[in-house]
């Protein structure tokens, strides 16, 4: 068994075993006013089985992007996180800093035992500065349109850059392109379908979450050597 194929059925099995209680953190995140947020909420069947086919999806994609290694964990708690996140975003346009901050924390500390554990302090160091530029451009991008890119975007967006980096600078540049990508697909169906218009506001963080998960898993960046 390969070890792309270990770490996806890995990282799927995982995020489906903690699926119910990713459920139960899609309502109790959201609410600003409860403090023991983590606990969670009851979740519907329904909700339960919304939950587990993006944690699915997120968990055998990640590990399926780091394969089975040192990077395995940062993959998996990109997936873990990330699943609720994009669930709520899609719900309530919101990308809450409860999760967004614990998110780039655990990126943080996974990727730099990675790089402890292989060596490979020259791709953390690109993974930071990955970080850094990504969280500057869509900076940039939600000044200038307030209404049309969230801070939410630009926190996540940070921390995806971080994963993207440590892959390489082109890496970077079609992960994130992958997510506008998938955003301008998703509004142009919606559009069509009769659902909204240009001024309908699209949840971005969505696309932006899984955009880099594609890029990686199936190594779409494209290779210019002679």
């Amino acid at each position: 068994m390969s070890p792309e194929l270990t770490g996806a059925l890995a990282g799927g099995a995982a995020c489906l075993v903690a699926s119910p209680y990713l459920a139960r953190l899609t309502l109790s995140v959201p609410d600003r006013e409860r403090r023991d947020w983590w606990r969670g909420e009851p979740a519907t069947r329904a909700r339960m089985v919304v939950t587990a086919a993006v944690a699915l999806l997120f968990g055998g994609l990640g590990g399926a992007a780091a394969t089975w290694g040192a990077l395995w964990p940062a993959f998996l708690a990109y997936a873990l996180l990330c699943t609720p996140l994009a669930i709520i975003d899609l719900e309530c346009h919101r990308l809450p800093n409860r999760l967004v901050l614990l998110f780039a924390g655990a990126a943080a500390a996974f990727l730099t035992l990675a790089a402890a554990v292989d060596d490979h302090w020259h791709a953390w160091l690109r993974a930071a500065e990955g970080a850094a530029a990504v969280y500057a451009v869509l900076l940039a991008l939600a000044l200038i349109s307030p209404k049309g890119f969230g801070y939410g975007d630009v926190k996540i967006g940070g921390v995806l850059g971080g994963y993207l980096g440590w892959f390489g600078w082109l890496d970077v540049y079609f992960g994130i392109f992958a997510g506008f990508l998938l955003g301008s697909v998703v509004a142009v169906a919606v559009m069509a379908a009769g659902r909204g218009t240009r001024k309908t506001l699209i949840p971005f963080g969505p696309m932006l979450i899984l955009g880099p998960l594609l890029v990686i898993a199936f190594d779409l960046v494209p290779s210019f050597s002679s």
